[in-house]
């Protein structure tokens, strides 16, 4: 007993002093990479169904690969290990020959399209006059250095670091992201998207500000973020038609990588020219009177289970009674506590606007199709907008307002309620 107790201790002050430990692990220097280091192909399951199972506890830290490894529906999960080791050669020759190693990244493609839209996003082989290098070989040098211990060598979010942090760092292989502010097809971030996650932080979590960087290093390390990201959803979409016996193109790995590859290139391109345009704001921001009825439309809009928003149905007591779910990469996440202020796509009035008509795909989280009156100068995302600011502060909320939800009883006339 002693002794399994001892290891369970030495398990976690390893867990706290691994973040401390990190510059000996990911090469707190200006060195890059080892030139002979390559990108390990794929091994951990690759999530295609997430299990509808809601639960009232979190995956323990360091279990995240176990606890997928449960899922037991088959359709939950591919796992790459069933590979051939003819598919797996192949595959690894095709992706290094477009993506290099992480010593010496780049994205090959031929075509004058695609290079204008990989130098559109900074991933083309231009160098810089000063350093003699392209912005990915400068990207991973500073992702080494600062991203690599949570993140991964391939930013499958399983660095030495990675898995004992919760929430769990973003795995940004499957091309998917949360906090983005496009509405164009495949709803890759745009640039400023990332450049916004670097300079605050996600708020609620680990993964901290990046402020104090340089610009060119925050730019380098977009670039290095969107070309792990592109390598990764080529990877894993080619393994999922491997094992799933689907035809590639010109029945052949390469090929199809680099169809692939073309493909979410130009997802990321189109993303980056399409944002999501908030309506003008239709309020005068001085008349509390008027801003005093835009919280109660919102409010309104929040709590009918019925309407357009229902935003109820999954923040139950605003988000203070609501149990795990499964997210799209197979981690356990739950609707935000809107009470509690802390907004991890960021809480400036655009960020909250973005999230209420966007969503957030990969967490189930559905964009709003709400109204604009221009006629009646309203503006229902804003009015959401306006409450969900107001929502942490009870002295912000018209009255009845405040004690429907911080003293009497919401809905379930059972629940018991947060008092502030």
């Amino acid at each position: 007993m002693r002794s399994a107790l001892s290891s369970a201790r030495m398990v976690r002050v390893l867990a706290l002093a691994l973040p401390c430990l990190s510059p000996l692990v990911s090469g707190c220097d200006n060195e890059a990479y080892p030139p002979d280091l390559t990108y390990p192909l794929r091994s951990d399951p690759i999530v295609v169904k997430q299990p509808k199972t809601e639960v009232w506890d979190t995956t323990r830290p360091g279990q995240l690969d176990l606890h997928i490894a449960t899922f037991k529906d088959k359709e939950e999960t591919l796992d790459p290990k069933k590979l051939s080791a003819k598919d797996r050669d192949d595959l690894d020759k095709a992706l290094r020959d477009i993506f290099g190693t992480p010593a010496d990244p780049a994205v090959k493609l031929q075509g004058e399209d695609v290079q204008q839209q990989l130098k559109d996003l900074r991933l083309d082989e231009a160098k810089d006059p000063k350093t003699g290098k392209t912005t990915l070989q400068e990207g991973s040098r500073v992702y080494r250095r600062h991203c690599m211990h949570c993140h991964g060598v391939t930013g499958d979010g399983r660095g030495p670091t990675g898995p004992w942090v919760n929430p769990h760092p973003r795995d940004y292989r499957q091309g998917k992201f949360k906090f983005v502010s496009t509405d164009a097809d495949g709803r890759k971030p745009r640039r400023e998207d990332i450049h916004r996650t670097l300079e605050r932080g996600i708020e609620g979590t680990s993964m901290p500000s990046f402020s104090l960087l340089t610009e060119d290093e925050k730019e380098q390390l977009i670039s290095y973020v969107t070309h792990l990201s592109i390598r990764g959803e080529v990877e894993m979409t080619t393994i999922m038609s491997l094992l799933n016996q689907e035809p590639l193109e010109d029945d052949s790995i390469r090929a199809n990588t680099r169809m692939l590859t073309r493909l979410f290139v130009g997802k990321w391109s189109n993303s980056n020219t399409r944002v999501l345009e908030p309506g003008a704001y239709p309020y005068d921001p001085d008349d509390k009177e008027q801003l005093k009825e835009s919280i109660t439309r919102g409010y309104k809009l929040f709590t009918d289970t019925q309407g357009d928003a229902s935003c109820i149905k999954c923040h139950a007591d605003f988000g203070r009674q609501v149990p795990f779910r499964y997210d799209e990469w197979g981690t356990l996440i739950r609707p935000a506590n809107l009470t509690a202020g802390v907004y991890r796509g960021g809480r400036r009035p655009i960020d909250l606007y973005w999230r209420v008509k966007g969503g957030i795909p990969p967490s189930g989280m559905p964009g709003a199709n709400l109204n604009v009156d221009e006629k009646a100068k309203t503006d229902q995302y804003w009015d959401l907008v306006n409450f969900l600011q107001a929502l942490p502060y009870p002295q912000m909320l018209p009255t009845e307002i405040r004690d429907a939800i911080y003293t009497h009883k919401h809905n379930d006339k059972s629940a018991e309620h947060a008092q502030r």
